[in-house]
């Protein structure tokens, strides 16, 4: 679960990218924000995951108020994809998508057919795929490989639990 309440993201020159943001997001929920440009859907996104910090009002996961939970444990815990994608261009599409495996202990050889198993689901056969480099991709392919990323490390349906069998 995700919930906002009354969130509020102003800049230090008076520009209000959100302004007391109330909603709330069940688990196994799928939400779209849908605005024109400029209207703070990315900004909300990035508060989600601490990226930018909300100037007021709390977003809690499962909860908790994620202002209490260390940044970096927690983008380690919420798959998301970049929106323009992000993808590290001088690595390979398979070491893309095992980044965050690999950044969160799990042992090289699980991360790497963790990566290949999530590059077969989003239709890109690893052995064709996995050795390319993202310049060598479509905008489809590299946002495909940034989902497969999203989910490589097995993010947890309820937020703090870790993932016991993960190294």
């Amino acid at each position: 679960m995700i919930r906002f309440e009354q969130v509020t993201k102003r800049y230090p020159d008076g520009t209000t990218a959100v302004d007391g943001l109330s909603f709330e997001v069940s688990e196994g929920e799928l939400v779209t924000l849908v605005g024109p440009s400029g209207c703070g859907k990315t900004t909300t996104m990035m508060m989600v995951n601490r990226l930018i910090e909300p100037t007021s009002g709390p977003i809690l996961v499962d909860g908790e108020d994620i202002a209490a939970v260390d940044p970096v444990k927690l983008r380690h815990r919420i798959g998301y994809v970049i929106q323009q994608v992000g993808l590290f261009p001088h690595r390979t599409v398979l070491d893309n998508t095992a980044t965050v495996p690999t950044l969160v202990g799990w042992k090289k050889a699980k991360a790497g057919a963790r990566a290949a198993e999530l590059l077969d689901l989003v239709g890109l056969d690893p052995k064709t795929f996995g050795s390319r480099y993202p310049d060598q991709l479509s905008g489809g392919q590299r946002q495909r490989v940034g989902v497969a990323r999203a989910l490589a490390a097995d993010p947890p349906p309820a937020f703090g639990r870790g993932d016991p069998q993960c190294c």
